[in-house]
Parts: C-alpha cells; sequence; structure tokens
C-alpha cells in the first residue's frame, strides 16, 4: 500500500527539502503537492523545486491545483475567475456565483495548461479534487442539458444532469491529461456524499485512481467510523470492479482537542480495508494554514504514529 501526505507547499527549496526527508522517514512512498494557481504565476519555488526534491528524498510527486477556480475542496484564490469573469457560475436569478462552471471550456483548458507546466517540472500525475455538483445556469450547462435547466430544477433529471457534469468533467479533464502525456498519473476523489456519480466516474478509460474522503472527524457524529470503513470497502470493491487503484483519505485538519488519539485508530481500521493506497490531508495537521487543528502537533504525532506502523518502521 502506497503511503501519502497532501503537502501544502512552500516555495523555498531549503524548507521543500526538509519537508520530504521528514516524510520519507514516517513510511511515506508518495506526496501530493496542494499547488494554488498562486503557486503555478507567482510563488514558483513549488512547481519548479517540489518535484525534484520529492524524488530526491524517495517520494513520488503528485500535483493537486487546491481550490482551482474556487470550485473544489479549500484553498479558493483564483486568478482565473479575475481574469475571465464569464466563467463564474450563473445563478438562476442571474448573478455570477465566487465559482466556475464546470461546463465552461476554459476550465478544462486552463487545467490542462497547469498540467503542462506540472509535467514539465517532473510531477508524476495530476489530482481533480472533489467534483462535486453544482448549481449553474448558464449557457454552456443549457446546452448541456438540451433543455430548460429552470424549469428542471428539483427534477430527477435535473439531479441526473448534475451527477453527469460531474462525470463529464472528470472525464474531459483526464482525456486531456493522457493526450498530453499517457504516463501522467490521472486521480480523482469524490466525496461520500456524491456516491450517486461513483460508478460513472470508475468507468472513465483515462481515469488511474479513484478515491474518496469519508472525513468522521468533521462530521459532528452525522458520520461514524464503521460507515467511514464502509465506504473504503465500497470504493475499494468498486475499484476492483473497473480496474482502477483505490485510494482512501484520512482526516487530520480541523481536528478537534482530545479526538487526535482517533487519527491513529481510526486510521487504523481504514487502512485494513486494503486500498492501493492511503493518504492524509494535510502535512502536520493543517499547522499555519485556516484548517489548522485545536492541537497540530498531536494531531500530526498521531499521523506519523500511524505511517511507521503501517510501512514497519521501529519509533526510535
Amino acid at each position: 500500500m502506497e503511503l501519502g501526505v497532501t503537502y501544502i507547499a512552500s516555495h523555498l527549496p531549503q524548507h521543500i527539502s526538509a519537508d520530504m526527508r521528514h516524510l520519507a522517514e514516517i513510511g511515506c512512498t508518495e506526496v501530493l503537492f496542494a499547488l494554488q494557481e498562486n503557486h503555478i504565476y507567482a510563488l514558483t519555488g513549488a512547481l519548479r523545486f517540489g518535484a525534484p526534491i520529492a524524488r530526491e528524498a524517495g517520494l513520488r510527486p503528485y500535483a493537486v491545483i487546491w481550490g482551482y477556480a474556487n470550485t473544489f475542496g479549500g484553498g479558493r484564490m483564483s486568478r482565473l475567475l479575475l481574469e475571465f469573469p464569464d466563467v463564474r457560475r450563473l445563478s438562476r436569478d442571474g448573478s455570477r456565483q465566487q465559482m466556475a462552471c464546470l461546463n465552461h471550456p476554459m476550465l478544462m483548458d486552463r487545467f490542462l495548461e497547469i498540467t503542462t507546466l506540472c509535467r514539465e517540472h517532473g510531477f508524476a500525475g495530476i489530482f481533480v479534487d472533489e467534483p462535486t455538483v453544482q448549481q449553474c445556469f448558464c449557457a454552456h450547462c443549457q446546452a448541456h442539458f438540451n433543455g430548460d435547466l429552470l424549469q428542471a430544477e428539483g427534477t430527477p433529471a435535473y439531479r441526473d444532469f448534475q451527477m453527469a457534469t460531474v462525470t463529464r468533467y472528470t472525464a474531459e479533464v483526464c482525456r486531456r491529461v493522457k493526450q498530453l502525456d499517457p504516463h501522467m498519473v490521472t486521480i480523482t476523489c469524490i466525496m461520500p456524499h456524491d456516491r450517486a456519480c461513483w460508478e460513472q466516474v470508475a468507468a472513465i478509460a483515462e481515469l488511474d485512481i479513484l478515491g474518496t474522503d469519508p472525513y468522521w472527524l468533521l462530521t459532528q457524529g452525522r458520520v461514524s467510523l464503521a460507515d467511514a470503513v464502509a465506504d473504503t470497502q465500497d470504493m475499494k470493491d468498486l475499484c476492483q470492479r473497473h480496474g482502477k487503484q483505490s485510494q482512501i483519505w484520512l482526516n487530520a485538519w480541523r481536528i478537534p482537542a482530545g479526538r487526535e488519539p482517533e487519527i491513529h485508530s481510526g486510521g487504523q481500521a481504514l487502512a485494513a480495508v486494503g486500498c492501493d493506497s492511503f493518504y492524509t490531508w494535510s502535512y502536520r495537521g493543517g499547522l499555519g494554514t485556516y484548517e489548522e487543528s485545536d492541537n497540530p502537533t498531536l494531531t500530526w504525532d498521531n499521523v506519523c504514529r500511524l505511517y511507521r506502523e503501517l510501512a514497519g518502521i521501529s519509533h526510535v
């Protein structure tokens, strides 16, 4: 089983080098650099230095465009939306939202431009971060729906269209990446609440790795560890049916004080399912970010303990 962590990247090579050595020491075999659009255009050190330094430490480097176009996950800070406001989703009332439409072709064009840069700088693959359902009524969405979305909102057909949009976007991105370089690894994570499109996404020919992130520690009891383990097993089974590598994500960000030991015990339960790769978001418990855990040091200590055990490393 491959072990990896998301690394919200420094732009200074000296810091990247120390961090990559530490990840290797706790048993990581891979690392996912969380590159924001700002890392591509301004603070370029992570893009330029990250992959070679990771490889020197024995890690396989991947990249995620964290918060890309304000569409997925955290880290939302988009230059694309400033340059091209019409990429933004169109609300029912005609106002523009502060996030891009998955059906806008420019979104995929820019994604490929950034992927090309990542490839040129040595990254082995690209991660499509949590594509999820959207509400948009722009001309591109209307064309794909081939009907009146305003009238259809709330119907089963509308929900099916939302799921199909997630699949279509992911498939198109993966197709373009493979056209760029068939050896580039394509990865995505579909959240448990979007499981209605798991099967469709798993069937994407150009997708290599499919995962999910059942973050039970963030749900205030709405999701249990047992639910998270069941999601992990379902994802593994799905990937086996479709010939994909499976990936599971452990939460180590915004961990409430007192729950840090559950990272270790819960992580053991998730890892026991036996997915092909096991990842944690994020490095050092989100220290220094708005995702910081209440006690990031204790949070990270539990991740390190878990990883060393999974990797068979004796802790001295």
